[in-house]
């Protein structure tokens, strides 16, 4: 009897709540595609290559963590982003005025299209950044920032867009 209770119990709380998965997703059942499109680069400072680490990281984020195949063109979701901002400047000061830390930052803007459910459609700018210590060239830390703002950013636009919290 309990377990019947329990059961019941499970499957009415579940039903009430959408399309949930464990990992968080909450995708409609006619949903069953994605595109993400080149990203652009209107930053003042561009890095070659760094819009499309962003790319293939947010398609392999999608791929890895969602039910959704991925279409190179007219999925049932479309992910349209571009790189506006790339810079670097200081983020601390010695005492004797020097910069300890420089800060990169970075903006994304996206254009998010659900084509099967328009009202889900947005446009959003994400930022995040990475400190260094200023004794340090950029490229010296531009690997490791690159992974850790990405990794942010796309964590961010995999939530809003997927995930719904």
């Amino acid at each position: 009897m309990i377990r019947r209770v329990f059961i019941w119990w499970l499957s009415l709380a579940l039903s009430g709540c959408g399309i949930y998965s464990f990992s968080g997703v909450n995708i409609e059942p006619d949903v069953k595609t994605f595109t993400v499109l080149p990203f652009g680069n209107t930053a003042s400072l561009v890095v070659p290559g760094f819009a499309d680490e962003f790319r293939f990281a947010l398609t392999d984020k999608i791929q890895q963590m969602s039910r959704l195949d991925y279409q190179p063109q007219n999925g049932d979701l479309i992910y349209n982003g571009t790189i506006t901002d790339y810079h670097v400047q200081p983020a601390a000061a010695t005492a004797d005025q020097t910069a300890a830390l420089n800060r990169l930052t970075v903006k994304l803007k996206l254009e998010f299209t659900d084509t099967k459910h328009p009202e889900n459609n947005f446009t959003k700018t994400y930022s995040y950044f990475y400190d260094f210590p200023a004794d340090k060239m950029l490229s010296d830390v531009q690997a490791e920032a690159h992974q850790t703002i990405i990794e942010q950013i796309t964590q961010e636009i995999f939530t809003d867009t997927l995930a719904k919290w």
